[in-house]
């Protein structure tokens, strides 16, 4: 992803980064490492990639990478042989600061964005019957050697004061410091965002006149799922074309303006069973998982984040959202929650619960045109904040201050 040009900064580092193994898919935490890197060099700072495998080394182009296993799978991770080359890496660089993004490795600045083992685990043994949860356990031989490496982690410290960092949200008692939020894409503006808009609704089938939500559903839940198409069906009832279509253009004298929702996500075909089971199967247009977020943004008039879990995830749906100027109607789990509901002009609203009138409330706003002036008027005061630079601003006085 470019960087836009930065201020460099006063002092320059060489930086030893060290990721696990990085996945080229839209939703993957492993993709800020690229982001990362070259904001950082953005900055005027020498960076070296240090990966234990990679999809596709593409990620890196123009980029220093050492990669540890360049055939590993995704499913083939081997943690203490990369723990034992981080080590020898780190005592041929001992000019380098080392910023670790992995969990398995303690770095000088720590900023473990991959998801960690623990979190695996639980859902495994939460999400299915014990049995099955032993099953799938099978699927992931890894696992134990993961949480082992975890924990040795965490009982490093290779210089003074190791202050683990986050993006995003961190759960309720978490040790780690958030540097804030960002977009990992910057939105279309001006004449090709007018451009986009059109184009992507003539394909997806959407009228011009429709009010249209932009649903993430990569981390879909069944439970959230049915409770939110529930609401949604009773809010396309309930709407009337002078509430919910003012915003929108005059509508054509032919169609009526519809709700629609876009959805993109891995689970479509859940998804669409929870929509048929509400009766709206037919407003639901579903963009599939490896997509350009940009003109689906343009596309849209709010944004859905409905599903996640507390203290995981980095936010980024909601912060493109809110950068690409969109109204956000968020569940209090999703990761970016808390940006739906910040300062004294909210951009969106927070949805507590997962019961149809919990969602029909947090609906509902959408179809009242001031709230969606303000809320529109907010998310793009909120968004110039929340770019790649200013997290790794802040990343780097971490950076500065390991070496002190």
């Amino acid at each position: 992803m470019p960087v836009p040009a930065s201020i460099p900064s006063p002092r320059s580092l060489s930086v030893l980064l060290f990721a696990g193994f990085v996945r080229r898919i839209p939703w993957a935490e492993s993709a800020w490492a690229p982001d990362i890197a070259r904001a950082l060099v953005s900055r005027g700072h020498r960076v070296e990639i240090c990966v234990d495998g990679c999809d596709d080394t593409d990620t890196f182009r123009d980029l220093p990478l050492i990669v540890h296993r360049p055939h590993r799978k995704h499913f083939g991770a081997e943690p203490f042989a990369f723990r034992t080359f981080a080590r020898r890496l780190r005592r041929q660089r001992p000019d380098s600061v080392t910023l670790s993004l992995t969990p398995i490795i303690c770095g000088d600045v720590w900023l473990p964005i991959d998801r960690r083992s623990r979190d695996i685990a639980r859902d495994l043994f939460t999400m299915h019957h014990p049995f099955a949860a032993l099953l799938e356990l099978s699927h992931h031989p890894w696992l134990i050697h993961e949480l082992l490496a975890e924990r040795r982690a965490l009982q490093e410290a290779p210089r003074h004061r190791v202050q683990p960092l986050s993006i995003g949200p961190h759960a309720p008692g978490s040790s780690l410091r958030s540097l804030g939020y960002a977009a990992r894409i910057e939105p279309l503006t001006a004449d090709a965002r007018d451009h986009a808009r059109r184009t992507t609704r003539e394909r997806l089938g959407i009228g011009a006149a429709d009010t249209v939500l932009l649903l993430s559903a990569t981390h879909m839940q069944h439970r959230a799922a049915t409770a939110l198409m529930q609401a949604f069906a009773t809010l396309t009832r309930s709407a009337t074309p002078s509430r919910a279509f003012s915003l929108a253009s005059p509508p054509l004298p032919a169609a009526r303006p519809q709700l629609k929702i876009i959805a993109t996500g891995r689970y479509a075909h859940t998804l669409d069973r929870c929509a048929r089971a509400a009766g709206v199967a037919d407003l639901v247009i579903h963009a599939g998982s490896h997509v350009d977020m940009r003109p689906l943004l343009a596309a849209s008039d709010a944004a859905v984040a409905a599903f996640g879990d507390e203290g995981l995830g980095t936010g980024r749906f909601v912060s493109e959202a809110i950068r690409a100027g969109l109204p956000v109607v968020a569940h209090q789990h999703a990761p970016g929650a808390d940006l739906a509901d910040s300062g004294l002009h909210k951009p969106g609203v927070v949805v507590s619960g997962h019961t149809p009138e919990a969602w029909l409330a947090g609906l509902g706003k959408l179809v009242d045109p001031q709230w969606m002036l303000d809320a529109k008027a907010a998310a793009t005061k909120a968004g110039a904040d929340l770019t790649i630079d200013r997290v790794v601003e802040r990343l780097e006085s971490y950076l500065i201050g390991a070496l002190r």
